[in-house]
C-alpha cells in the first residue's frame, strides 16, 4: 500500500487526538496515586520550599509535582536545585514505569505537534 498524503494526515490527526486524551489522564492519575514514601521522605524542606510545600500539596499544583518527580526520574542531571539524589529507590516499580511512559510520551508528543 503506498504512502499517501492522506494516509499521513490520518496518521497525524490520530496519534494527536490520542495524545490529547491520554496525556491529561495519566497526569491526573499519576498524581492522585503519587506513593506516601515519597511524598513523606522528599516532599519537605530543604528539598521544596515552605510556599511550595503549600502550593503544590493540592490540585492543581500536584500536577506540577507529578512532573517534577517524573523528570528527576528520566534525568536526574535536571536536579540542581532540590538536591535529590536517591529518589529512584524511593519509587515503586509501577509509579517509575507510569512517570517514564508519560514524560516521554508527553514530549514526542510535543516534538511532533509543537
Amino acid at each position: 500500500m503506498p504512502v499517501t498524503a492522506h494516509l499521513v494526515f490520518l496518521f497525524i490527526f490520530w496519534l494527536a487526538f490520542i495524545g490529547t486524551r491520554w496525556i491529561p489522564i495519566a497526569w491526573l492519575l499519576l498524581s492522585a496515586f503519587t506513593p506516601k514514601s515519597l511524598l513523606g521522605r522528599y516532599f519537605k524542606e530543604p528539598h521544596f520550599t515552605l510556599a511550595e510545600t503549600y502550593i503544590m500539596r493540592e490540585f492543581p499544583g500536584s500536577l506540577i509535582r507529578t512532573t517534577i518527580w517524573g523528570w528527576l526520574l528520566v534525568i536526574p542531571k535536571v536536579d540542581r536545585k532540590r538536591n535529590i539524589k536517591d529518589v529512584r529507590s524511593y519509587i515503586p516499580l509501577w509509579y517509575a514505569v507510569g512517570l517514564r511512559v508519560f514524560i516521554v510520551g508527553t514530549v514526542l508528543t510535543g516534538v511532533v505537534f509543537g
